[in-house]
């Protein structure tokens, strides 16, 4: 393998904009958000990781940036020979970000319950039971806590403007190829550190 390129690289000048999870979460069937582009896998994260997801809203912590390709630019147009919006298809492609969007579509959606306890308990107003204790769906907080939550969970999002899949492809390779995985080790002692408070 080597990592020469016949040409100097291009630098991409991606946007960036904080937006509304649940705004995204309804682009995908009103506006046109393409989640599975053929380079991308398919829905992974288990329930616990989309919990998380939803904790780490309530707790303000970052959830790392969601990478979209704009497909509505006259270079889009002129590689592919067409514009989406013409074709009825999405006009953004989700390079990078998948799981948090589908997660977040789920909540939203009222497929997903979390912990009751994470919440004040006037701002709950329907419980289910589970073995973990009663849990809760967006249905069931209050209208003021629901809008309080929608304003405060946020995905940062950097749209590319690439002209083509393959061009998506090679962000979606860079940006999943180049991390190290954390072991059930690494995870077992930073959870052992934090139940240290």
């Amino acid at each position: 393998m080597t990592r020469q390129t016949s040409a100097p690289l291009d630098h991409l000048s991606l946007s960036t904009a904080d937006r509304q999870a649940r705004e995204i979460a309804r682009s995908f069937s009103e506006f046109g958000l393409d989640l599975n582009p053929p380079y991308q896998r398919g829905r992974v994260w288990t329930e616990d990781q989309q919990i998380a997801l939803i904790r780490s809203w309530l707790t303000g912590t970052p959830t790392g940036v969601v990478i979209f390709n704009d497909r509505s630019t006259p270079e889009w147009k002129d590689a592919n020979g067409y514009d989406p919006a013409d074709r009825g298809e999405a006009i953004y492609a989700c390079i990078d970000g998948q799981q948090r969007i589908s997660a977040a579509r789920a909540w939203f959606g009222d497929e997903l319950a979390v912990p009751a306890s994470w919440f004040e308990a006037e701002d709950v107003e329907r419980i289910e039971d589970t073995d973990d204790g009663p849990y809760v769906r967006w249905s069931g907080l209050t209208l003021p806590r629901q809008r309080h939550f929608a304003n405060r969970a946020h995905l940062t999002v950097a749209t590319a403007r690439v002209a083509t899949v393959q061009e998506e492809a090679a962000i979606y390779v860079l940006v999943n190829g180049g991390g190290t995985p954390q072991t059930e080790a690494d995870m077992t002692n930073a959870a052992r550190v934090a139940a240290q408070q």
